[in-house]
């Protein structure tokens, strides 16, 4: 029967522009489908005609300036469902930009695997297939138990590359962490070109800083419990019984600190603090484990013969409970101050790119997510919140080439500025990125404004075209809706997909 088993493209409100580029590709109309919110905010779906026994395909972005991801993935789930309740024959979930996808793995203790619970959502809800993009981690399609199909963006950008950059024959191809390694190798190698590695280390020296600030605070407040308690009366290093009541304060100071989760008290504590000398002059010692039963004995029998140990020097008591400090009444020094534009946020910003990305990685941090922990450092020398990037050239040499740096997504835009402005330090001619879903939110086109980059290029898996204006020419948008809508078109008529990963696919 003619008709039977159409197509069916239906859409929500995450990005209807892509959606109808991809009506257009395939010659056929948008089915209606209106997504509408209650008073109460909750998601009502109505779709205008009838999908018996058809072949839908749901285009549904998982991020989008239009509608809160959540929102957008909720859509997407009733929307399956509304379809799997009025029989239709096959539900494909086509998502450009897969949500939740950074959140695939267990990365620290109680941590969700949330893009798991993604795929087990919209399989729940009936979908039958999955046609995505550029996933951040390719085992994403292991979460689920129907096909999925992960396109890739790899032969729209060489094809961009050799279009639009002038002599990209001399290019190298720069991946800015180990993890986009084999996306940069793939597309060196279909280019015929160099290939390059940068290194970011951002936990390492972020945590090295929050563990020496909260070590310095801790053996501050040490010091202030145990002249508070002896007033006068110097300390005596040389005596065992004041270096253990020393170190037993300081480790309970520690172990308050929200930074010395990550270390045990006997490696958090290992050195004395600032202006007390030591036996033979030495600068360093050891200190016994605080849950030695030894010590703690010897330490009692010393306080209970009187306010002098056998040594001469004042028996020091155990420290004051643990509710009479506070870190934040702590001396100033023992945290590193924030710039005047952090502590005013309506101060305007006049130091370029180093400040607002100093300003930007410090307001992130203190939301706890995980951009807070980016590769920039703050130098400790001035206390005004001067930046160093800590990224560094691994693998190639791209002294007097054009650097591309290449990347699955890009959302505040530090890591590709302080990329950027390491290449253009390195020696390249010019540097330009191309991102497969540009998330671009918070202050990132006036970051990308400061950035060393000849062109940012994002495709339209995610809608930003209203920010091509605010970024002053430097952003653009590379168009994907021939390969998903390909992608569709195939999938509809059981042909293979594996032409779109060849250069030469001709679509």
């Amino acid at each position: 029967m003619r008709g039977a088993n159409s197509i069916k493209l239906l859409t929500g409100n995450s990005h209807p522009e892509l959606a109808q580029a991809i009506a257009k590709r395939l010659g056929i109309p948008l089915t209606e489908c209106v997504c509408r919110r209650f008073a109460d905010q909750s998601v009502d779906v109505r779709i205008g005609s009838s999908v018996r026994d058809e072949d839908v395909f749901v285009i549904q972005t998982g991020n989008s300036p239009f509608v809160d991801p959540n929102d957008a993935l909720m859509e997407l789930l009733i929307i399956i469902s509304a379809c799997k309740t009025a029989s239709a024959r096959r539900i494909t979930a086509v998502i450009p930009a897969f949500p939740y996808s950074r959140h695939d793995k267990k990365d620290k203790s109680r941590a969700p695997i949330t893009a798991k619970l993604v795929a087990n959502m919209i399989t729940v809800a009936g979908a039958d297939h999955v046609i995505t993009m550029d996933l951040h981690a390719s085992q994403i399609q292991g979460f689920f138990d129907i096909p999925v199909d992960n396109l890739s963006s790899e032969t729209s950008v060489a094809r961009w590359i050799r279009s639009y950059i002038p002599g990209w024959r001399n290019a190298i191809i720069v991946s800015p962490d180990a993890g986009g390694a084999k996306r940069a190798t793939a597309l060196a190698d279909s280019l015929g070109v160099d290939f390059a590695l940068i290194n970011r280390n951002r936990r390492r020296e972020l945590h090295k800083r929050q563990r020496a600030a909260a070590l310095a605070a801790a053996r501050a407040a040490a010091e202030a419990e145990v002249e508070a308690a002896h007033p006068g009366q110097s300390i005596d290093a040389s005596s065992d019984i004041d270096k253990q009541a020393l170190a037993n304060a300081v480790a309970a100071h520690a172990l308050m600190s929200k930074s010395s989760t990550d270390e045990s008290l006997n490696t958090y504590i290992h050195s004395m603090p600032s202006g007390m000398s030591t036996p033979a002059g030495s600068s360093t010692y050891a200190v016994a484990p605080l849950a030695n039963p030894a010590i703690i004995k010897s330490q009692q029998a010393a306080n209970a013969q009187g306010p002098l140990s056998q040594q001469g020097s004042p028996a020091l008591p155990p420290p004051s409970p643990l509710s009479q400090y506070r870190p934040e009444q702590g001396p100033g020094s023992a945290f590193p101050s924030r710039s005047s534009s952090q502590s005013r946020p309506d101060t305007p910003d006049t130091n370029g790119l180093a400040s607002l990305t100093a300003s930007m990685v410090l307001g992130e941090a203190d939301k706890g997510g995980a951009s807070g922990q980016d590769q920039v450092d703050e130098a400790g020398g001035d206390g005004e919140g001067e930046v160093e990037t800590k990224m560094e050239i691994l693998v190639g040499e791209v002294k007097g080439k054009i650097a591309i740096l290449v990347d699955d997504m890009v959302d505040t835009g530090r890591t590709l500025a302080l990329a950027a402005r390491t290449l253009e330090e390195a020696g390249a001619a010019k540097v330009y990125a191309i991102i497969s879903h540009g998330l671009l939110s918070g202050r990132s086109i006036e970051l990308l404004r400061l950035a060393k980059l000849e062109k940012l290029v994002v495709t339209n898996t995610i809608s930003n075209q209203e920010k091509v204006a605010d970024s002053e020419g430097k952003l653009e948008i590379m168009d994907v809706s021939n390969v998903i809508g390909e992608a569709i078109r195939r999938t509809h008529n059981g042909e293979s997909i594996s032409m779109l990963f060849k250069d030469d696919g001709g679509f």
